[in-house]
């Protein structure tokens, strides 16, 4: 599997090859409050300390919806708390980042029961010890509209998925994060979903995966996998059974030191359906263990 037991209490181990009374007169119910009430939105100031508290009171009153600061900066000398319930965040363009001089750790972690929607934010300058070096989900994580660039770690240096977790991302750019080991766009051990994104520049350095590693449910969709690296499959690596679809997207100009450049199956399943995989060195698919179906050279 691809993520590893650690501090932070991750679940997975990634090969190393790589939250009525009915009144008589009346035919129909009336709606409830919380059917009618939108729920409160807690605007935060730019401020990660406001930040931290809002994410604490969401988590200990069952959820919450907050908007950040628009186009704020949030440099982070200590980590957030995890989300445990669920949390809408509309970033508003705004950027969470680690200080430089802070000790390492990851920008947003999803803890079991946790779920987040995450939305127009940038993520970066994360560095977890372990996985997930943008964002650590363990439960259900959906990002929209954001990027997740610079962030680093063991497995997945942008965004991972643990086992039983859902992750989706729609519309975003995760770029040049890099992993020590795999993925190091993002590795998957759940469910996850890629969809009108672009995945460039993100290199696994020691494994495989540079732009996805899966041994989970991956499937990618109208997306861009470009000009990442790695050991092994620069683009796309599926492995330890794990079932990855490709569809409607583009895994072009990858690098790897070892045959295939573009998309690699160790084991499991692999489809490739009206996709382009070229121009990746050594080669698109020649030289993984498992063919991959429409994809050549």
């Amino acid at each position: 599997m691809f993520l590893p037991t650690c501090t932070r209490k991750t679940s997975a181990l990634i090969a190393q090859a790589l939250c009525t009374g009915a009144i008589a007169t009346v035919v129909a119910a009336a709606p409830s409050a919380a059917a009618t009430t939108p729920a409160a939105v807690t605007n935060v100031a730019c401020s990660p300390t406001a930040l931290a508290a809002a994410i604490t009171a969401a988590n200990g009153s069952g959820g919450g919806d907050l908007a950040l600061a628009p186009g704020c900066v949030y440099t982070l000398t200590t980590p957030l708390p995890a989300i445990t319930t669920t949390i809408t965040i509309n970033a508003r363009r705004s950027t969470l980042t680690r200080a430089t001089t802070a000790p390492a750790f990851g920008i947003l972690a999803v803890n079991p029961g946790g779920n987040l929607d995450l939305d127009r934010a940038t993520i970066t300058g994360g560095d977890a010890p372990d996985f997930g070096g943008g964002i650590a989900n363990r439960g259900v994580l959906k990002v929209t509209n954001s990027t997740i660039r610079d962030n680093h770690a063991n497995f997945s240096g942008g965004i991972g998925g643990v086992t039983g977790t859902t992750t989706t991302i729609e519309d975003s750019n995760i770029r040049s994060n890099t992993a020590n080991i795999n993925g190091g766009g993002v590795a998957n051990d759940g469910t996850m979903t890629i969809t009108r994104s672009r995945i460039i520049g993100n290199t696994a350095v020691g494994g495989v995966g540079g732009g996805a590693a899966n041994d989970g449910n991956l499937t990618i969709s109208r997306t861009i996998v470009n000009e990442n690296t790695a050991q092994r499959a620069g683009g796309v690596a599926n492995v330890g059974g794990g079932t990855t679809s490709i569809t409607s997207s583009n895994i072009n100009t990858n690098t790897a030191t070892t045959a295939p450049g573009g998309v690699l199956n160790t084991g499991g399943t692999v489809t490739v359906t009206t996709s382009t995989i070229r121009n990746n060195q050594p080669t698109n698919c020649t030289g993984s263990d498992i063919a991959i179906p429409n994809c050549t050279n």
